[in-house]
């Protein structure tokens, strides 16, 4: 490899950009004027998108007379920061040099024809303005980008920050991101120039994703395995962003609530190593962020899992329709109260932060970070476990509904916990008891459901015709209730019986 290139990314207002260097903390740091130029960059890929599917990019760049050939690896991702491998070389004549792939010794360049398959996907068209600022302890080359990416007849407007870091710590290209978003509304980006072009070449809208594997291994100690996992929940929180402005927010919602829920277990999880004002600040504006997001994935499944149903089996009747349609505009104001806080510079100062946070890792100075993971692993599992066992007795469906409830909660995390560890057993061990407590957790979720709609559609009695409906959809989801009892009856009875695989 030539290098690892590491920086971060951030897009703003075009208006905005030229205002940057001005930032007095900016102004500050800058060692001469800035050199602009201009970047055309055309991106090569076979039609089947093999490098692509791969996690590698390959460009030719011309600026002026010169042009520049460029591969680079995905790496690594989390708020913003982009860590990956990076080969270059002069290209005089302009085309793909096939000795420079070669020498990559990356396994794509050498799939058979693969060179002859090479066409242009996309290209960018940047204008490019570079300062280069200093301390004594860091180096960074700060570049404002502002163009469009090409694809046919398709185009995207592009403007953007880079900050490169050429000498110092990570921790000083989140410094002066925090600086920035002090200065101006921008957002952290998380996908790089090639992502956005493929999304543009291939008519691709964001799509919401599920969290990103996990690999965890015993050589690793407690401390390790805390960065690892939170940066899993962080890149998984902001991998669902784009998607939350499309055709499928509602997924996206979830998913995004779904990652803030583990980084609040693996916070609890690592509670030994884990602690101090910082983290108070962080678990502060992370429960601001579920307060904005939770309302819109309440009144979503709400619609899809209480209303729908029903009116699904009583298509003619009027009041279902309108109850349906008011719950259709809450679910459009909460949908654009969470897009908002997600546009708020207070979450991309929270994603700067929980980037900064994990770069510095704290918790890997403390004793109990040295402890194996192996070995903490099977301490949490198994008090994650008595609790959960406690908290349900022998037959949790004799448990009223705020103890079913803690049961649902407790089950929730026991699950998360255990997918955190995964890696480190056997998969026939770990996933029949991580399917028991999916179960669980749907069973326990569905009579949740029907608690929290008893209790939302009990504010409609004021109203005739919501009183009407409200008692409507009560009753026909009313026959629901023994059948999840005995499901979770069944799923409990296993669940108590079943070995647990770190034993």
């Amino acid at each position: 490899m030539d290098s690892t290139e590491t920086e971060l990314k951030l897009c703003l207002d075009a208006a905005l950009l030229s205002r940057v260097p001005r930032l007095p903390a900016i102004a500050a740091y800058k060692t001469g004027k800035g050199r602009s130029k201009t970047l055309i960059s055309t991106y090569y890929d076979t039609p089947t998108r093999e490098l692509r599917q791969s996690g590698v990019s390959l460009r030719l760049r011309q600026s002026g007379r010169d042009w520049t050939q460029t591969v680079k690896t995905e790496g690594r991702r989390a708020s913003g920061l982009f860590e990956r491998g990076e080969w270059e070389i002069s290209a005089p004549l302009a085309q793909v040099h096939l000795p420079h792939l070669l020498a990559t010794e990356l396994p794509v360049f050498r799939l058979d024809g693969l060179i002859e398959r090479l066409t242009p996907v996309f290209t960018t068209q940047v204008r490019r303005t570079i300062y280069l600022l200093a301390t004594p302890e860091w180096d960074i080359e700060l570049a404002l980008d502002q163009g469009e990416i090409l694809a046919g007849d398709r185009r995207m407007p592009l403007a953007e920050i880079e900050l490169e870091l050429r000498r110092g710590p990570v921790t000083a290209l989140f410094g002066l991101a925090q600086d920035i978003a002090a200065g101006f509304p921008c957002r952290v980006l998380t996908s790089a120039k090639s992502d956005r072009g493929y999304a543009l070449a291939d008519g691709g809208a964001p799509r919401p994703t599920k969290a990103p594997p996990l690999d965890l291994n015993a050589d690793m100690n407690a401390g390790q395995s805390f960065s690892v996992i939170a940066g899993n929940c962080l890149r998984h929180l902001q991998s669902n962003e784009a998607a939350l402005r499309g055709d499928q927010a509602g997924e996206a919602v979830h998913q995004m609530r779904v990652a803030l829920r583990r980084l609040r277990s693996a916070l609890k999880v690592f509670k030994p190593l884990v602690h101090g004002t910082e983290l108070d600040t962080i678990k502060t504006e992370m429960r601001w962020l579920l307060g904005h997001l939770g309302p819109a994935r309440d009144a979503d499944v709400f619609l899809a899992e209480i209303i729908a149903p029903v009116q699904e089996n009583h298509p003619d009747a009027p009041a279902l329709a309108v109850l349906r349609e008011e719950w259709l505009e809450q679910r459009q104001q909460a949908f654009v109260a969470a897009t908002a806080a997600i546009d708020d510079n207070r979450f991309t100062r929270l994603m700067l932060t929980l980037g900064q946070w994990l770069a510095q890792a704290p918790w890997t100075t403390t004793e109990a970070a040295a402890m194996s993971l192996g070995r903490y692993a099977r301490q949490v599992l198994k008090k994650s476990h008595r609790r959960l066992l406690k908290a349900g007795g022998d037959n949790l469906t004799h448990l009223p509904a705020p103890e079913l409830h803690q049961v649902r909660i407790l089950g929730k995390q026991m699950r998360y916990t255990g997918e955190f560890f995964a890696t480190l057993y056997p998969r026939a061990e770990t996933k029949p008891f991580l399917g028991l407590l999916a179960e669980l957790q749907e069973s326990l979720g569905g009579l949740n459901d029907l608690t929290v709609a008893g209790i939302t559609l009990a504010g409609t009695h004021h109203r005739q015709d919501w009183a009407w409906a409200a008692g409507m959809i009560c009753g026909w989801h009313e026959h629901r209730r023994p059948g999840l009892l005995r499901d979770a009856r069944l799923t409990w009875k296993k669940l108590r019986k079943t070995t647990p695989y770190w034993e």
